[in-house]
């Protein structure tokens, strides 16, 4: 028997199917996707990885690789008994710091946060941010390309890795992790098992790139009386900081308002607003003058009314508060009811136009729905999330997602959008990626999956048909 042969080789300790121990591999974060799984694999190395999946292969089981499980769209959440789920759990190795290379080498099984912490005990900087940091892997940052705060000056996961170790479908194991800033000597393989969700291969390492400690950081909370203003502003502050700006979060209202109800979210220190706009800036040089860079932006923007207030840090502490309104939201959220989420992106330049457009169809449909509105505007990326009328039924809410969604994904297109910006696909997003995304797209995935895993054994059902 599979589980049998499992045990033999990985070990008992490394296999779990009491009902107990598998709940919390089976607890989807947003509960839309319970897990239906029986059988856990824990291996302690790439080794004892390898003979998992051959070991599956041989006795036809489809494997769900799984990092923190902190994912929103289903994408680690076995849909049936007969898939086994493949944890990295425990490939929590720091391999190598570089600090004069500016590189982390790691294993997939490592926290976002345990990574964060090392590259500063070195002196150096890895920037990927993200709320769930604590709890989230880097093998499930690296396979759905997570995006987070910090992207508009550091860029994606993508961007931030250099290499990769991965184990293929017939077992074998592929790397890169040379580290190399330039190599045309093949296809830039690495993209492809970035970002796929674990439908081509098991990620079990990576090489990251760090950067240089900020020495200074100033975080700004701005009321705007319009959407409009948000990204003139933003363009401004980065021309005239020398490209310091590292976030820039929009904040609806709503959003504001869905963050207090959590416990512990400070209050907001401004009046009450149409937006806010959330602002970082910071510099590896010591002698950057963030105050003064700010106040030439924002004096001028209060004087002619595109920025209605204005709080600004004056401490590292003062400043984790003002991020705590942001970062509060989502789990803020919760306490308000059901959520239908949309995890959007258009161009920035867009976002002005876009919003409008679908704030007011959202009105027509049911205005009585509240619209909790946030995210990375000066990436195009904003969480357009959904939540249920005050009075209403979760369960009616969410029964009309499909059409809801439907509302909101054909404005998307309109403005030449992308429906799964940084959450990635997974089963929520399966039906409408295929209605969205051109046919070709779709069949090149095709092609790939069936070259890399050409018996579908990894993540089937899951962001490819």
């Amino acid at each position: 028997m599979l589980i049998d042969e499992l045990r033999r080789k990985l070990g008992p300790t490394a296999v779990i199917t009491d009902p107990h121990r598998l709940a919390p591999y089976m607890q989807e974060r947003r509960g839309l996707y319970p897990g239906k799984g029986q059988v856990v694999v824990r291996p302690a190395n790439v080794r004892d990885i390898t003979q998992a999946i051959e070991i599956c292969h041989r006795h036809g089981a489809s494997i769900v690789p799984q990092a923190g499980n902190t994912g929103t769209v289903g994408g680690g959440s076995p849909r049936s008994a007969t898939e086994v789920v493949l944890s990295v759990e425990r490939l929590e190795a720091i391999r190598e710091i570089d600090p004069d290379d500016g590189t982390i080498t790691v294993e997939s099984g490592c926290t976002l946060a345990s990574i964060q912490r090392a590259a500063y005990s070195a002196g150096r900087l890895f920037p990927l941010s993200l709320p769930s940091q604590e709890q989230c892997r880097v093998g499930g940052n690296l396979a759905t390309n997570a995006g987070g705060l910090n992207v508009l000056r550091y860029g994606t996961t993508r961007e931030l890795t250099l290499g990769i170790e991965v184990i293929l479908a017939d077992g074998r194991i592929w790397s890169n992790l040379t580290g190399l800033r330039k190599d045309n000597s093949t296809y830039d393989l690495k993209d492809l098992f970035i970002g796929s969700e674990g439908t081509l291969g098991v990620i079990t390492a990576a090489k990251l790139r760090l950067f240089p400690l900020p020495r200074c950081r100033r975080v700004t909370l701005l009321s705007l009386p319009s959407v409009d203003a948000a990204l003139p502003l933003l363009r401004q502050l980065q021309a005239e900081s020398g490209d310091a700006v590292v976030a820039a979060e929009l904040i609806s209202s709503t959003a504001m308002a869905m963050g207090q109800l959590l416990e512990g979210t400070p209050a907001n220190p401004l009046a009450e607003a149409d937006w806010y706009l959330l602002l970082e800036l910071a510099s590896p040089d010591p002698r950057a003058d963030l105050d003064t860079c700010l106040s030439s932006i924002l004096e001028p923007a209060m004087n002619d009314g595109s920025v209605s207030d204005a709080a600004i840090s004056s401490s590292e502490s003062s400043a984790e508060r003002l991020w705590l309104l942001r970062t509060a939201i989502p789990d803020g959220q919760k306490h308000a009811g059901a959520s239908i989420k949309h995890d959007i992106s258009v161009r920035p330049g867009e976002l002005s136009k876009f919003l409008p457009k679908a704030l007011a169809a959202i009105t027509e449909y049911d205005k009585d729905i509240r619209p909790c509105v946030f995210g990375h505007v000066g990436d195009g990326n904003l969480h357009f999330n959904l939540t249920q009328p005050a009075q209403g039924s979760a369960d009616d809410f969410l029964a009309r997602r499909a059409e809801i969604n439907r509302i909101v994904h054909d404005i998307v297109a309109k403005h030449h959008g992308s429906i799964a910006a940084e959450h990635g696909v997974g089963q929520l997003r399966l039906s409408e990626m295929l209605r969205c995304v051109d046919p070709l797209s779709l069949e090149l995935m095709g092609r790939i999956k069936d070259a890399l895993d050409p018996n579908g054994i990894f993540n089937r059902g899951k962001t490819i048909p």
